[in-house]
């Protein structure tokens, strides 16, 4: 799904389906009907940073869920923090027209059970940002294409 920012900003959120294959592959584990996925690839794409990495399900669902309670008009925390603090929707202004928030990934934010950064640092804890004004259509519309990228992603071949 693609966020367009103002002045042709852009971010694009990916969920990616999940491979038991190559999941078997990198861990050992064999992928069974009854296992029980916590977590789900995701393409991230914001400035000069694209990264892969992987999200827990229950962020993805607090995601879906605060789009769509945006996107009706209800009350929304003004900060919705997942991936580990790394990723955040700041809700800006909260008009009727449309709504402003400011999608943050912030690479300085540590992990939990990451050991140190490999690559170059400046870039790795760089923080990038971009400003969205988003109508209730198209917050509904994105509360929608997560809900169909998670059930996608899991979908048995």
């Amino acid at each position: 799904m693609v966020f367009n920012g103002i002045n042709n900003q852009k971010v694009e959120f990916t969920l990616i389906p999940f491979d038991p294959h190559a999941f078997e592959l990198m861990t050992g584990i064999k992928v069974t009907d009854d296992f029980e996925h916590y977590d789900v690839g995701f393409n991230l794409v914001i400035g000069d940073r694209n990264m892969h990495a992987s999200i827990f399900i229950s962020d993805v669902k607090r995601m879906v869920d605060w789009f769509e309670a945006f996107s009706l008009n209800k009350s929304v925390d003004s900060t919705l923090s997942v991936y580990h603090g790394q990723l955040c929707f700041n809700l800006l202004k909260n008009d009727v027209p449309a709504k402003h928030i400011r999608i943050i990934n912030d690479g300085s934010v540590s992990i939990p059970g990451c050991g140190g950064y490999s690559g170059n640092l400046e870039e790795i804890v760089k923080m990038y940002f971009v400003e969205c004004e988003l109508n209730n259509w198209q917050l509904q519309k994105i509360a929608l294409e997560l809900k169909s990228e998670l059930h996608y992603s899991f979908k048995k071949d």
